[in-house]
Order: C-alpha cells, then structure tokens, then sequence
C-alpha cells in the first residue's frame, strides 16, 4: 500500500514511539510517506534516510506554558491554534490530493487525514483534563475532529491502563471506534546487567530544562556509584566526565536504549513516551518530576504516584536524598504485554 504517516512535531516523543510502527510498515513492503517538521521530521529523516519520502509541513501551535497558567494561557491561544491547523491542512489536503494514498495515518496532526474510510488517528490524549472552563469546549472539538477518521488508535491498554482520564471514561468520543494496542517504545530491553546506579535524563522546553539541570547536578556528588547524566542539549554533541559521573550533551537512541537499561534508577521528567519507555524495560525505579506547567506530565505523576507505580516530586520542591529512598520503594509498571504485541495489534487495527 500506499500510506502517509503524520507525525506531530512537538518534542521527540511522538516521532520516537512512531518508529516501531514505521518500520514494521516498512517491513511488510509498504511505502511510506511522512509528514512532520522541526526535530521529529529531522530524528525521521535520520532513522529511515531514502526509504521513506518526506514533506515538511509545521502543524497546529501548542501553546506549552512555562508557568503553572497554563489554562488561561491556554485559552488565549485558541485563535493561533485554529488559524496555524487551517493553514497546515490546506498544504496536506494538496498532498493528499496529489498522491493518492490507501491509507492516511496521524500521530496527533489533527491537519492529516482524508476519507473516513481510510484515516486513522493515534493519541494517548482525548482529553484536556486541566482546563477548567474549556475542558468542555475541548473535548467537544476533540469529538468533532475525531469524526474524520475511520478508528482512533491509542498507545495504551484498556485495563489496566497508564493514561487514566486522558484516554478513558470519555464522554464524547464512542469506545466503539477506539482501539487500546498496548505501549509503544523504540527502546528494547537488553540482557545487561544494571551496573549503573543512577541515569538521569534532563530534558523539556527552556529555560525549565535549565532550572531543571541547575538543581539536580549539584546534589549528585552525594550519591554512590556511576551516574549517567543526559542533559537534553543536541546542539552541543560533546561527552565529559567529573569523577564518578559521566555527561552527556545529548543521547543518540542506542546510548539512551543502553543506559537505561544498564540503570537501577532513573530520573526522568514524566512525559508518556518515557512512561512507556520505563514500562518497555520493566524498570521498578524512577524519580518522576514533572515539567512545570505541562499539565499531562503533571496529571501522569500524579497518578503514578497514588496507584504505587512511581514517586514524583515538584520541581521547585525536590529534596534528592529524600525522594530517592521513597523511589526505591515503589516497584514500577506491571504491563499485560510489550511493543512487539502491540505493533501486531496496529497492524490489525489497519486492517478494519
């Protein structure tokens, strides 16, 4: 077949969990067309090279906050959003148009799709849990974008699940055109031993990335054994060490994939990707610290948190010693099945 795989371009999450679905695409002889922009279009690009063709089409504004506002600024942002999602869909449509796909798969590209009878979307998030006075504007604009693809495909299971309200008990959106796959991760688990005590990923958008790596470094002299810091700076691309701790300006996929399964604790912010990475690797211990003001990653620690999954601490309150030995005693994600199942279970979804 020929297919069109949109992939939304904010942060490296979704291109990342789009990789395993890619490739098995790939593999089964399809040809495969992407859509996205920015860092997820040029991660694509580096992973894939010529078997895949490429359009560079940046997709609707997200108005991520670095306050804790984050619903009024929200708000605010409504007619940016509507105005930049019209102007993507015109050159998608155009391309849609021109090449004449069997199927037309989006990753959160509310701008990718063309008939009801051969789109599909993929989301963990069908609800905006945190926007008091428009989580209802939201969710009925969810519903009605929801209406132009054939199934909706959601990278988690039915019970027991990991998104919780994000993805389920909705109200507007029928169970009947929703499919749960089970997580999705690009990373695998290793047989490896876990000889690193302590990997921490330190990432999201400026300046909390900095607040973020200003905080934790200092404290990290205090820990035992070999740390491993990734510090979430691709532009830089240099390595360094300082006795016990090695740093990293940025992880390629291979030295992230071997670092974390070489690790007895991860700290790590909270996005949905890295979830579902941890789950990947069976990991029972992480310290979970959300970015301010991101409210999905705030949402997710905090159920983490309450079922016994995973410890989360605010970043403004983080207390290192402390938060770890209440790290250590939690035991992580217990998934029904990996990413291999859930690829299978894409495949069929496309099959309908």
């Amino acid at each position: 077949m020929k297919i069109l795989f949109g992939v939304f371009d904010w942060g490296l999450g979704h291109a990342t969990r789009d990789t395993p679905l890619i490739e098995e695409l790939l593999k089964r002889k399809h040809c495969v067309d992407i859509i996205s922009t920015g860092r997820a279009l040029a991660l694509l690009k580096s992973r894939f090279g010529k078997r895949c063709n490429y359009f560079d089409v940046p997709s609707i504004h997200v108005p991520y906050s670095n306050t804790r506002f984050f619903s009024l600024f929200f708000v605010k942002n409504i007619p940016k959003m509507l105005m930049s999602l019209n102007r993507a869909r015109r050159i998608t449509e155009e391309i849609i148009l021109k090449n004449n796909y069997d199927k037309v798969i989006s990753d959160c590209r509310y701008d990718v799709y063309d008939g009801k009878d051969n789109s599909y979307f993929i989301n963990h998030q069908l609800r905006f849990i945190s926007l008091p006075g428009a989580q209802g504007f939201v969710e009925k604009w969810l519903h009605n974008r929801m209406e132009n693809y054939k199934l909706i495909i959601v990278p988690d299971f039915d019970k027991p699940n990991l998104t919780g309200d994000l993805s389920h008990n909705l109200k507007y959106i029928q169970k009947s055109k929703i499919r749960y796959i089970g997580i999705l991760s690009h990373i695998r688990k290793l047989n490896c031993p876990e000889d690193i005590s302590l990997f921490v990923s330190i990432s999201g958008p400026e300046p909390q990335r900095t607040v973020l790596e200003n905080k934790l470094l200092p404290l990290l002299n205090k820990f035992p054994g070999k740390i491993v810091v990734g510090l979430g700076k691709p532009e830089l691309k240099h390595r360094s060490s300082r006795g016990r701790i090695l740093f990293y300006s940025f992880l390629d996929s291979v030295k992230q994939e071997e670092y974390m399964n070489r690790a007895r604790m991860v700290i790590t912010r909270s996005g949905y990707t890295t979830m579902m990475e941890l789950a990947e690797l069976g990991k029972a211990h992480a310290l979970l610290i959300p970015t301010p003001g991101q409210t999905e990653q705030e949402y997710l620690a905090d159920i983490y948190e309450q079922r016994g999954y995973f410890h989360h601490v605010d970043q403004s309150e983080i207390s290192l010693e402390h938060d770890l030995k209440k790290a250590s005693k939690l035991n992580g994600f217990k998934v029904p099945w990996k990413t291999k199942k859930s690829i299978e279970k894409f495949i069929a979804a496309l099959s309908e």
